[in-house]
């Protein structure tokens, strides 16, 4: 059986769930678990050295592939369903593809330092068994394990400001896409291509650190709290609206 290693509150994940779920392709999710779960991951992977992140999936025929990209990719070729990268459109799909990347590396890095700041949200991160195990330690493991992602995926953006505008100017160049875009005829939201596609798929999750979707990503209170910036919300609030029409339209297969 096809087998995705993921996180579920991760937007890197979510990218690779949407495409596996909207092509109907069969396969298991598993929790992949930071820190103690990258030992077995660098095996998995033949990577013993360098960063090595999820979502990870394992064929049943035994490829392994580690990027959502190339999983969308493979789920293309499966299953039913909409067409993920759409004949003789390839590099415009890829070019929502790093514009997403690059919204997503900044984002994550500026809801990271909020999150540093919210005791709740970091006992959040925890599995909950290990919550229970540490007691009053657990913010101190959460703040270890936030400030470790910090460091591992720190951007050449200076930080602070510099992730602001490069998350900015994702945001910008999204909407002014979104702009342009074909409309579609009757009911359901605009799409990239005029059709729905991992370029939407892509694209749609740098909304995670505007504000989180209410379904897809599985995130608790706190941590919603830190992911979101009100003032971005409000700023962006009409690509926020888009986004959660292209998951009321196209995510109702989400899984748990």
């Amino acid at each position: 059986m096809t087998e995705l290693l993921g996180i579920p509150y991760s937007p890197w994940s979510e990218k690779a769930r949407w495409a596996l779920d909207v092509r109907r392709v069969p396969y298991t999710f598993r929790h992949y678990q930071p820190l103690v779960g990258e030992p077995a991951l660098r095996l998995k992977l033949r990577r013993f050295t360098g960063r090595v992140s999820v979502p990870v999936l394992t064929t049943d025929d035994g490829q392994v592939l580690a990027d959502s990209a190339d999983i969308a990719r493979w789920a293309d070729g499966r299953g039913e369903g909409p067409t993920l990268f759409p004949a003789g459109r390839e590099a415009e799909v890829l070019r929502f593809v790093e514009l997403s990347e690059r919204g997503l590396a900044a984002g994550r890095s500026l809801s990271l330092v909020r999150l540093l700041q919210d005791k709740e949200a970091l006992v959040e991160m925890l599995p909950r068994g290990l919550r229970r195990l540490l007691g009053p330690l657990a913010p101190k493991m959460g703040a270890f394990g936030v400030a470790r992602t910090l460091r591992k995926y720190r951007t050449a953006n200076g930080g602070g400001e510099g992730d602001r505008r490069v998350a900015l100017g994702a945001l910008d160049e999204l909407r002014d896409a979104l702009a342009k875009a074909p409309r579609r005829e009757g009911d359901g939201p605009r799409t990239l291509l005029g059709e729905l596609s991992f370029a939407d798929i892509a694209a749609a999750q740098v909304l995670v650190f505007v504000e989180p979707p209410s379904s897809g990503l599985k995130l608790g209170a706190a941590s919603r709290r830190s992911f979101g910036n009100p003032e971005l919300r409000g700023e962006y609030g009409d690509l926020v609206a888009w986004r959660d029409e292209l998951y009321r339209a196209y995510r109702g297969g989400a899984k748990g």
